[in-house]
């Protein structure tokens, strides 16, 4: 084809799932739930009015923020490319015009945008007719990512693909004319599953052996099934509540430094395999909890299930109670691992773990915080702490830190410790252990050096398990060492 040819043709480019990773109409839904929850009965009535009519509904309420979509780099550069060459280049979508307007505004790079109105959806065949009212009978090319462009592909002088399915594909695999664009950033279903429902973050529900660990009851096989089968259903949940925390913030990860990298926020992972895997994840947790468990663990995990929900629509957003919601849900997992063993936990136990955890909850605000003075940011995006802030986070969370070693001191003086424990003396010496490092990832945060989860930077580093594995010697040894040899050998007065 001539140059001179090539720059009377028409480029043609859809939005969704081609110039950008993402699916701006459900995308909208969310945004839109998110805001206005009571909305949700009204978009079941907007739903029977027809497709084109729901997105324009939607679209007076709720619209992505056109520079925050994840587009698609090899795309755009393409678009550039070719207008460079002299073409017009047109965005034909069928999200809806306010979108279509939004996005051809920030990118300024079309030479016209058209979406759908409250008539007409923009799809397929009428994709197509938009085509022709706008080139009449010249040719044009098109790029598209989906079998609904099927029929715009069909009268296209070039077909350009952008991440096809297998079906597609196949339907054009006999055609010359074919050009396929496939993201750099294309991963497997299979690991962009793994990756959103963070399977990383199960470390977090080992907790749950907790209560059988401290009970000396670790050792029963069947009592070990059980809190398996409870730490399945618990870790299955929490994988379902973390994908619907991302889809709700969907957005305010994209401004995020590190978090804008998430598969929902930058489009690896689509809102539809999301809700769907949130219905899927749950539905089997509760299974589990049925056919496995006991209907008290069912109990826990209701209320396990609605805390993060509710801390994933607004608690998360609410200064100070954000971080004390985040300290109780860790405590929570250890009565789920009671409930699920019926082996009851000291209250000093579950005392200690609150402040802990809370602890750990400043220490991620905190590291929240430090990224974003790095970056230049004044407060966290949908959070309700600024810069500002800092010195106070920091002292809240080593103060915290500092009850719990108090805590466990009064811990070990019980006569629960004394019971189960052989030379419950020798347990003194996990309290400097657990102190360097509570302390040293204190420091580590001070330094800007903590991701935004103490939890995932504990998983891989060293220096935590030489010090549960210490932890784990010093409580071997007060069970197993009688205290009357230590007042023999004079080692202990």
């Amino acid at each position: 084809m001539s140059i001179n040819k090539s720059k009377e043709i028409a480029l043609f480019v859809d939005l969704d799932g081609t110039l950008i990773a993402t699916d701006t109409f459900f995308e909208s839904i969310v945004l839109l739930l998110k805001s206005y929850p009571l909305k949700t009965f009204s978009l079941i009535l907007w739903m029977f009015k027809g497709k084109a009519y729901l997105k324009d509904k939607i679209a007076q309420h709720k619209t992505p923020k056109a520079s925050l979509l994840p587009y698609r780099e090899e795309v755009l550069a393409f678009i550039k490319k070719e207008k460079g060459k002299g073409r017009k280049v047109y965005l034909l979508t069928a999200a809806n015009q306010k979108i279509a307007n939004k996005v051809a505004n920030h990118l300024g790079c079309f030479a016209g945008a058209f979406g759908s109105n409250d008539k007409i959806n923009l799809s397929g065949e009428q994709k197509l007719k938009r085509v022709y009212q706008i080139v009449g009978k010249a040719q044009f090319d098109y790029i598209g990512d989906s079998k609904v462009d099927i029929p715009i592909w069909k009268k296209s002088n070039e077909i350009i693909m952008v991440n096809p399915n297998t079906v597609v594909i196949n339907k054009f695999k006999k055609c010359k004319n074919v050009q396929l664009i496939k993201p750099s950033k294309y991963k497997t279903n299979l690991k962009i599953m793994i990756k959103g429902m963070r399977v990383h973050q199960w470390a977090k529900n080992s907790l749950l052996f907790l209560p059988i660990i401290m009970a000396h009851q670790f050792t029963d096989v069947n009592l070990l099934i059980t809190v398996l089968w409870a730490f399945i259903s618990f870790s299955l949940c929490a994988s379902a509540v973390y994908i619907l925390n991302d889809l709700i913030d969907i957005e305010t990860d994209r401004e995020h430094p590190t978090k804008k990298k998430r598969p929902l926020a930058s489009g690896l992972m689509s809102v539809k395999m999301a809700a769907m895997l949130i219905f899927l994840l749950l539905l089997t947790s509760v299974f589990i909890s049925i056919k496995m468990l006991s209907a008290a663990f069912l109990i826990i995990l209701i209320i396990y299930m609605i805390s993060t929900t509710a801390y994933s629509i607004i608690l998360k957003q609410i200064m100070l109670i954000d971080v004390i919601i985040l300290g109780g849900l860790y405590t929570l997992r250890i009565v789920a691992g009671s409930v699920a063993s019926r082996v009851d936990v000291s209250s000093w136990l579950l005392v200690f773990s609150m402040f802990f955890f809370l602890s750990l909850a400043f220490m991620k605000r905190y590291a929240d915080l430090i990224l974003m003075k790095q970056n230049n940011y004044e407060e966290i995006a949908g959070r309700g702490y600024h810069i500002d802030d800092l010195d106070l986070v920091q002292k809240s969370g080593i103060t915290s830190g500092f009850i719990a070693m108090l805590v466990l001191a009064l811990y070990i003086n019980s006569d629960h410790v004394i019971e189960l424990y052989k030379s419950p003396i020798l347990i003194w010496f996990m309290i400097p252990v657990l102190f360097y490092w509570l302390m040293r990832m204190w420091m580590v945060t001070n330094r800007g050096e903590m991701t935004n989860d103490p939890i995932n930077y504990a998983i891989r580093d060293r220096t935590t398990y030489v010090a549960m594995t210490i932890i784990g010697i010093i409580m071997l040894l007060a069970a197993t060492i009688d205290n009357s040899i230590l007042n023999n050998l004079n080692i202990i007065q």
